[in-house]
């Protein structure tokens, strides 16, 4: 079985790669009835603190807060603090103060 890239170590990554790990997690999670499965198989202490800001993110981001009591192996994201780095994802930030830039993610 491949190795999810929520998973990986995300050493030497730069913005497009953490792009691209954020186009993956938004589809899994714009997309949550369809992937529902593997979001309830999503084990958190394998993931790196900028991937669970991400998730966290796009969970805030569509307000789909029930997701936190939908799958219990998600709910302690709900205690999600910023990142103490800045992650960017994309050198042409939004202007607009929303979620990502609350958890130090330039978007």
């Amino acid at each position: 079985m491949q190795n999810k890239i929520y998973y990986e170590t995300q050493i030497d990554w730069d913005a497009k790669d953490f792009y691209y790990l954020h186009r993956c997690l938004h589809r899994l999670f714009y997309y949550y009835k369809k992937y529902s499965e593997e979001i309830s198989k999503m084990n958190l202490d394998k993931m790196s603190e900028e991937t669970k800001v991400l998730i966290y993110c796009i969970i805030k981001y569509y307000n789909y807060d029930f997701i936190f009591d939908d799958y219990s192996n998600l709910s302690t994201l709900r205690d999600t603090k910023p990142l103490k780095n800045k992650l960017v994802l994309d050198d042409n930030v939004l202007p607009e103060e929303n979620i990502y830039k609350e958890m130090n993610v330039m978007y």
